[in-house]
């Protein structure tokens, strides 16, 4: 077999298993053997893939690189911190995002790779989300491993979290609105009709913080329509559309909106009525204020690997600063920081591109743990490297 098409499979396998979730999938409907055996098939995969690239991989970036010597750093203080603190863990399974970050950092080291993986994610992506539908509208539930008895209110599609599919959701539309835009007619209709789709799946997850992310990328993108009497205009119906969401809970009266659904809209209307007091954040304040009473008993080296999350902290950052301390944590915010300043300076083209991914993966790193967990995300973050590295104006 040619050495580059199996290097293309030892990657790319793995990838689109794990954006699929697929060994979750194959433990519910067909066996738990059978979803072991094919989690570490994936993870031999990535490794001969790094041994079958590493004699031959490109100029490597500069930005990617930071992530790993975050990962390096994280793991090195934090296993130390979970032995000093008698914390156990699972390490083999937690550094498993660090072997496809170094995986897909020599991978896409190789420009003509950069084209195929990028296809692959999409596809892979729109999977996701079309099964997030599908699954919405049989009410199956993944964390009862079928469809439930009970009307399942936010769509949690094949991640089993809502917040999590919101997350994706967003991507997919990024990568789609950026990358699938062919001139052809059919193709402008079929665009259309996949962004729509996207944009379902995304209502479905009944996400406050993914419908705001999504508007505000979705400006972003827009940047260059926002300009002369569009912008006056643009100005004149942020006051409409405001009034527009104030009045959400009366225009969706009549819509039977239950449980989770109703609370979401709630949520969004007190929020833009500074009803903070009356915002509910699924018992999350309580979960970061119980690991910020681990945080401040350690403060700087932390209490061990994957702590925050095994405390379900629903939040990155905490998490970091609870498994490996202060030092680590604050690599973690100079490297985004970095990646956001350098991202700027970008050619026009894909500046935007890169900040509106960037910016989907920091805001939910604030309701989520596993952002960086998430060998799929870690890999679009390699990605975003790469193009922050290699979209800089030429210099004549």
């Amino acid at each position: 077999m040619n050495k580059r098409l199996l290097i293309h499979l030892c990657l790319l396998i793995p990838l689109f298993f794990t954006v699929l979730n697929l060994q979750v999938l194959i433990s519910i409907f067909i066996n738990d053997t059978i979803a072991q055996v094919i989690a570490y098939m994936n993870l031999g995969l990535i490794l001969a893939g790094i041994g079958l690239i590493i004699n031959i991989k490109g100029e490597l970036s500069k930005t990617a690189r930071l992530w790993i010597i975050f990962y390096t750093l994280y793991f090195v203080i934090a296993i130390a911190a979970g032995v000093f603190h008698r914390n156990s863990s699972s390490v083999v399974a937690s550094m498993i995002p660090l072997f496809y970050t170094v995986g897909f950092f020599y991978y896409l080291s190789i420009l003509e790779n950069t084209k195929i993986f990028v296809r692959v994610l999409m596809i892979s992506l729109f999977i996701s989300c079309v099964l997030c539908i599908y699954f919405d509208s049989i009410n199956f539930d993944l964390d009862r491993g079928g469809v439930h008895i009970y009307t399942v209110d936010r769509a949690q599609g094949v991640y089993g979290d809502a917040n999590n599919m919101a997350l994706v959701c967003n991507l997919t539309f990024l990568f789609f609105y950026k990358f699938f835009n062919l001139k052809n007619k059919f193709f402008k209709v079929l665009r259309l009709a996949v962004l729509a789709t996207i944009a379902l799946s995304l209502f479905k997850t009944f996400s406050t913080t993914g419908l705001s992310v999504f508007i505000l990328c979705v400006v972003m993108l827009n940047y260059k329509f926002f300009t002369g009497i569009r912008l006056i205009l643009g100005l004149i119906l942020i006051p409409i559309f405001y009034v527009f969401l104030l009045n959400l809970n009366t225009i969706t009266a009549d819509m039977n909106l239950v449980g989770q659904q109703r609370d979401k809209v709630n949520n969004l209307v007190n929020v833009l009525s500074f009803n903070f007091d009356k915002v509910d954040d699924s018992g999350r304040g309580d979960l970061a204020a119980e690991t910020l009473h681990y945080i401040y008993k350690n403060p700087f080296f932390g209490n061990g690997v994957d702590f925050g999350a095994l405390h379900e902290v629903h939040n990155t950052y905490l998490g970091i600063w609870a498994d490996a301390g202060i030092f680590v944590f604050m690599f973690f915010i100079i490297m985004l920081i970095m990646n956001f300043l350098r991202g700027f300076t970008c050619i026009e083209e894909y500046k935007y591109f890169i900040w509106a991914v960037l910016i989907s993966m920091s805001v939910f790193m604030l309701s989520l743990h596993s952002v960086i967990n998430q060998p799929y995300l870690m890999a679009i973050f390699i990605y975003i490297a790469y193009q922050i590295d290699n979209r800089k104006p030429k210099i004549e």
